[in-house]
């Protein structure tokens, strides 16, 4: 009967995750009746929200809004808008809404320039008419919500509207602070297709995703297996000369194989210069570099009665050691960047432990048996009998014949 009560726990836990989703739906706001088209959805970056309700009965089509976000600290900002060009920051027409001193609400309307990019202030204006306006604030969860209704200008329509959100820590003397350089504030944008509901903006999402799957599953994963093989397999504390380097070899052509897939995904990610993580684009260029290197190997590799083969087997081990170690390093720097579900550092950190524990297991093994064959030969030495003594008395006397006595010889 105990099947019954994991069908019931997994029944509870379907349902109230249904409960949860639902509930999450109806705390997105209703439109007013007449609209011709509606959204609402989670924005894939910093825990954001939007519903859009389009209506196009009036001579002129509106767009009401309603967009909500947690803002970083007490007196942040928040900012929604509509870019006429393409899903970007440049060029946007934003609306701002930020926390007085005094805690009441300001909400402005301004324009980002190219000069505002590199911390030039913004521009006001607003192309849209803007119907209504209003911004609510709660300190608890530190959310900002913003609510607008505003003429849809000749750029925007139901099946084309590329819109942006952000947010920011304060204000500085009246100016915004600059945003955090992270990559959601960077990828805080996207086009929406409001008849059929369809986000353009994904692709770059599913690459980066793909970027790091590949890399963690190549470098981080098979390479290291690819390590212990060789270290353990080949001569001790197992002895498997015949499948060991075939192990080794495979294991590593197919870490390398994968991993350069996902290195070259990761180079066609950094188009955008705004969007380069310096550090890890090195350190990324420098594992490949080192893994070809340790791949060459197998073409290059001195034979066994070379008398370069010791240098060339301290070298091999020196630049496959460096080289697991920058991989574990850039991988966690590149799960800080991506900031993906917690799951993903959680799952490579019990593989790292997996993989460590195997080792030192491996490891008690080689030292348990090395110092059992050593005191197993010292034993062995002990109990060999020592080798017979030779007699250590003088040789007895010659005896001459009574001939050789009587002729006085």
């Amino acid at each position: 009967m105990h099947y019954l009560f994991y069908i019931q726990v997994c029944l509870l836990l379907i349902t109230s995750s249904l409960y949860s989703s639902t509930k999450a739906q109806d705390q997105c706001p209703p439109c007013e009746k007449g609209y011709l088209t509606y959204l609402c959805r989670s924005l894939p970056t910093l825990e954001a929200k939007v519903r859009l309700c389009y209506y196009n009965t009036t001579p002129n089509a509106t767009l009401d809004v309603v967009f909500s976000v947690v803002t970083p600290s007490p007196n942040g900002w928040a900012a929604w808008g509509l870019n006429a060009v393409r899903a970007q920051m440049v060029e946007s027409q934003v609306l701002i809404a930020h926390r007085n001193p005094d805690k009441t609400i300001n909400v402005s309307q301004a324009v980002l320039t190219d000069d505002t990019k590199h911390g030039c202030g913004i521009r006001s204006g607003f192309e849209p008419k803007v119907y209504r306006i209003d911004a609510n604030y709660f300190e608890e969860s530190r959310m900002m919500i913003i609510y607008s209704k505003l003429g849809i200008p000749q750029w925007c329509d139901s099946n084309r509207c590329n819109h942006v959100w952000q947010v920011g820590p304060g204000m500085n003397g009246g100016s915004l602070e600059r945003h955090a350089r992270k990559l959601q504030n960077f990828d805080s944008r996207e086009t929406i297709n409001m008849t059929n509901h369809h986000v353009s903006g994904r692709r770059v999402r599913a690459l980066r995703k793909a970027h790091g799957i590949l890399n963690i599953a190549g470098w981080g994963f098979l390479l290291l297996c690819g390590v212990i093989a060789a270290r353990y397999f080949r001569d001790f504390p197992f002895n498997c000369r015949r499948v060991w380097f075939v192990v080794h070899v495979g294991l590593q052509i197919c870490g390398y194989t994968i991993g350069t897939a996902g290195w070259a995904i990761g180079l066609s990610l950094q188009s955008d210069h705004f969007r380069t993580f310096r550090a890890h684009r090195i350190i990324g260029i420098i594992i490949f570099g080192l893994a070809t290197l340790q791949m060459l190997a197998i073409f290059l590799k001195p034979k066994k009665d070379d008398r370069y083969r010791r240098y060339w087997n301290i070298y091999h081990h020196f630049v496959g050691y460096t080289l697991l170690s920058l991989i574990v390093i850039n991988i966690f720097k590149g799960l800080a960047i991506l900031q993906p579900p917690k799951s993903w550092k959680h799952t490579y950190i019990s593989l790292l432990v997996l993989l460590g524990s195997i080792v030192l297991l491996l490891e008690i093994i080689t030292w348990a048996k090395f110092y059992w064959d050593n005191f197993d030969c010292t034993f062995n030495l002990k109990n060999i009998p020592p080798p017979p003594m030779r007699s250590l008395q003088p040789p007895a006397p010659v005896q001459r014949g009574a001939q050789e006595l009587g002729n006085g010889t």
